[in-house]
């Protein structure tokens, strides 16, 4: 740990923001983590005694690239209310790189985010990227995440800034998870989640089924034994006729929850926030017991001219096919896949790619 050593500080207590900022990136934080092991986790687990958020724009759609240095727009000293929510979002963010990665290219605005924690005997910044595609992650110099905190920093503080709905009042299988701290090192962060088994109908709706505590276990247990490796968050060869996939969305008391994609058919088949396994073990066999798969939309069945099912049919919206396979979202997930990735738990009602597409699978 390094020695605290004065910083400047404001009238109000808080850390003062530098005037301006010169990397565009968001990778630059004015001091590493002092006082406390700054590799752990972007920010400690405890209330900070200060805590400011810095905004610079780094980039205009409008009036074209703003240049460097980028100059200081705001600062918001955050209060002790409120705290937790900005505490809670860097604690938790999950170790990854914050190098640029293949990813969406919508236009938007950028700002970088420097957040300032005082301790008494430390004191810990966070630099953090907000761009429209959330692809990129933050660090507090010592730390990388991989989690795009910056979009929650700008939702909360930018020029429009409005309430964030905390991961615990969220619908569990609605979105996708951000990831949780320990997910680059095993499928299952240490705890004990409880486990929701999410599963797609033909309509694109959602059946959520709930474990209880026992159930829950077996599952984690089921997890935590699979083999692992670091993944690229996608998979290829899945069958488009299969309709075994589903998300496992594990839920804990503090935190954000984990999302696990499962798509048997698919290499590989199991996909986490940062790692992979080549292998299902009896995790199919075992969630199947308690949420059996949903049919996919019978391709052959009888349409009529409005393009509705006739009755007692089901006639899916995924694609031009018919196959009632998930596609990937738009606008989100990590870029790029390999050919005939598929997302294994996105909506069926979105636009399915062609078959020749490329698509990433986020779990």
């Amino acid at each position: 740990m390094r020695s605290v050593t004065s910083q400047p500080v404001a009238e109000d207590g808080a850390l003062e923001c530098p005037a301006t900022l010169a990397d565009e990136r968001g990778t630059t934080v004015p001091e590493k983590p002092q006082g406390v092991d700054g590799n752990a986790r972007l920010l400690p687990d405890r209330e900070p005694e200060t805590l400011v958020v810095c905004r610079y724009p780094v980039l205009d759609v409008m009036t074209g690239s703003l240049k460097a240095p980028f100059a200081l727009e705001s600062r918001n000293v955050v209060a002790a209310n409120q705290r937790q929510t900005v505490v809670d979002l860097l604690t938790w963010a999950p170790r990854g790189t914050t190098e640029g990665r293949a990813c969406t290219a919508m236009a938007g605005n950028e700002s970088v985010h420097l957040v300032g924690a005082t301790y008494g005997d430390a004191i810990v910044w966070v630099a953090a990227k907000a761009d429209a595609n959330s692809c990129s992650g933050a660090t507090n110099g010592d730390f990388e995440s991989r989690a795009p905190v910056g979009g929650t920093l700008e939702r909360l503080y930018g020029d429009d800034p409005g309430p964030v709905t905390p991961p615990a009042e969220q619908p569990t299988c609605v979105g996708w998870s951000t990831g949780r701290l320990g997910d680059d090192q095993t499928l299952v962060p240490e705890g004990s989640p409880t486990v929701t088994v999410c599963r797609l109908a033909a309509s694109g709706s959602w059946q959520e089924t709930p474990l209880d505590e026992d159930r829950s276990a077996q599952v984690v247990t089921e997890l935590r034994q699979l083999p692992i490796r670091p993944t690229l968050g996608m998979c290829e060869g899945a069958d488009p006729g299969a309709d075994d996939a589903f998300r496992l969305v594990l839920s804990y008391p503090r935190g954000p929850s984990v999302h696990v994609g499962v798509t048997p058919s698919c290499r590989p088949p199991v996909l986490g926030g940062g790692v992979e396994s080549a292998e299902v073990g009896e995790l199919v066999e075992l969630v199947e017991q308690w949420s059996p798969p949903i049919p996919a939309p019978d391709p052959d069945a009888p349409v009529s001219s409005d393009g509705s099912g006739s009755p007692g049919s089901t006639v899916g919206s995924a694609g031009s096919d018919g196959s009632g396979v998930p596609a990937a979202p738009t606008g989100t997930g990590t870029g790029t896949g390999t050919e005939g990735s598929v997302d294994p738990v996105a909506p069926r009602s979105q636009p399915q790619s062609e078959p020749d597409a490329r698509v990433t699978t986020v779990p």
